[in-house]
């Protein structure tokens, strides 16, 4: 997951492209690390699989990650996009509540598993979602980081919660997170159009910039008490 240069930790980044069924089905920047939950969190989110039954294999290369599924593949696309995503609205959300407080709270812990706060050096993304307990995935890019967070979901069979993530909220960060279905998408950075866009589609409870006790309550379904409805 990194290197040392010059007695610095420097974080790996690696074009790596996803093959379903042989056939290309995405090109996409990552670490090379937990390539297996980056393969499932893609084939879930992007609606190739429905659960880890659909799944024959999946190999991993340098380069290259290879999926066998129960199913065809479609047309090839890039993933670092900001803007765009769409969800599939047959995967219903788990609904959740929470205080203003809790929030704040949650986010405090959340910092913990940060790379500022693990390896300060990286320069990775992290996303968690809360279920009973962590799942936390880092990557060097945020779109990446929420697909190995879906996946690692998938895999252990964690449905719903709470997602925390240190990148932007776009529309790919928020759909992605309602496929796991998170009803509440918590960023400590700020939203961009597209993620707002989405949460409010999709009926997901997008809370951002959370700094200290600053907070930005949007798309609320009544799930954060408290909060001003945005």
């Amino acid at each position: 997951m990194w290197r040392e240069i010059e007695g610095v930790k420097i974080a790996l980044d690696r074009l790596f492209e996803i093959y379903v069924n042989g056939r290309l089905a995405a090109t996409l920047v990552a670490s090379p690390a937990d390539l297996e939950d980056l393969a499932v969190g893609f084939l879930y989110a992007e609606g190739y699989i429905d659960s880890l039954d659909d799944v024959v294999e999946i190999k991993t290369g340098e380069r290259a990650i290879y999926a066998d599924i129960r199913g065809a593949a479609g047309p090839a696309k890039s993933l670092e996009e900001c803007g765009g995503v769409e969800a599939d609205p047959r995967r219903k959300l788990v609904e959740v509540s929470l205080t203003m407080d809790e929030v704040r709270s949650l986010a405090s812990e959340f910092g913990k598993f940060t790379m500022p706060s693990v390896e300060p050096s990286l320069a990775m993304h992290t996303s968690a979602l809360l279920n009973g307990e962590w799942l936390v995935a880092h990557d060097v890019s945020r779109h990446t980081a929420v697909l190995k967070l879906v996946g690692k979901a998938v895999r252990r069979g964690v449905r719903g919660g709470v997602v925390f993530t240190t990148g932007r909220a776009s529309s790919d960060v928020v759909a992605r997170s309602a496929a796991a279905g998170a009803s509440v998408v918590v960023s400590i950075r700020g939203p961009l159009y597209s993620g707002v866009e989405i949460a409010c589609r999709l009926g997901v409870t997008l809370v951002a910039n959370v700094r200290g006790r600053g907070l930005v309550v949007l798309c609320d379904r009544g799930r954060i008490a408290g909060s001003l409805k945005a």
